[in-house]
């Protein structure tokens, strides 16, 4: 994305607004960002839009005054190898936190779209891609009656002597595009979605995920899928 501030930094600044709004009152509020009581109420209330190019700046000071990651971390659901991440997809408030945090991270790099590479991983696209007016995509994981629209991925399944497949829009191919996905552990599946990207001159600039295995933050290459963002690592 951009560096240069627009509307969609004005919008994503408001909404993280309204979010801290519930969590605390104007008085707090105002302590903890340094911004007037009259002018968050303008902010909070749709009267006004907040300009200027300190609002990456101000969007960064606002999300340390919460801890995403311990949000997150008390809504998944672990067994020790897996962990299952629909009870932080499932809240909304959570998800407005989220996409300011995103919007953080990818900040100056080139993003056409998002593409969604599991369910969870859809919810956080479809919000992220709303926010920042973004064009979002998903894969799916059975043949359709369209195979000119969809690009048939095989990979090997991890841990085991088995191929599944996985089917990417043909449209997203040529994009600038970030991944999302809800919980990171099969690097060979990302390999592959990434050749396909590279067969066709695309490129993947990043990947966010809400949980990713220690395994494989640690066997993916610098820079090979773009930049790569976890909350949590189990």
């Amino acid at each position: 994305m951009s560096s240069r501030p627009d509307i969609t930094a004005s919008l994503i600044l408001v909404d993280l607004l309204k979010t801290l709004k519930t969590m605390m009152d104007y008085k707090t509020l105002s302590k903890q960002t340094g911004i007037p009581v009259s002018t968050l109420a303008r902010y909070v209330t749709n009267k006004t839009l907040p300009r200027g190019r300190k609002i990456p700046e101000t969007v960064d000071r606002l999300l340390k005054l919460v801890n995403i990651e311990s949000f997150v971390q008390q809504r998944l659901v672990s067994n020790g190898d897996e962990v299952d991440v629909s009870s932080v997809v499932a809240e909304s408030q959570l998800l407005k936190l989220i996409v300011p945090y995103m919007y953080r991270e990818f900040m100056g790099y080139k993003i056409d779209s998002v593409l969604a590479v599991d369910k969870a991983g859809l919810v956080v696209a479809t919000a992220f891609g709303l926010a920042t007016m973004k064009k979002t995509f998903y894969c799916v994981g059975n043949e359709t009656g369209f195979p000119s629209r969809w690009k048939e991925v095989k990979y090997r399944l991890k841990e085991a002597r088995m191929w599944s497949k996985l089917y990417l829009p043909s449209m997203v191919l040529r994009d600038n595009v970030l991944l999302t996905v809800g919980v990171l552990d099969d690097v060979l599946l990302l390999k592959e979605i990434r050749n396909r990207f590279v067969e066709s001159r695309g490129e993947i600039t990043g990947v966010f995920s809400i949980a990713a295995s220690r395994d494989f933050m640690k066997n993916i290459k610098p820079y090979q899928l773009g930049k790569v963002v976890n909350l949590i690592s189990f």
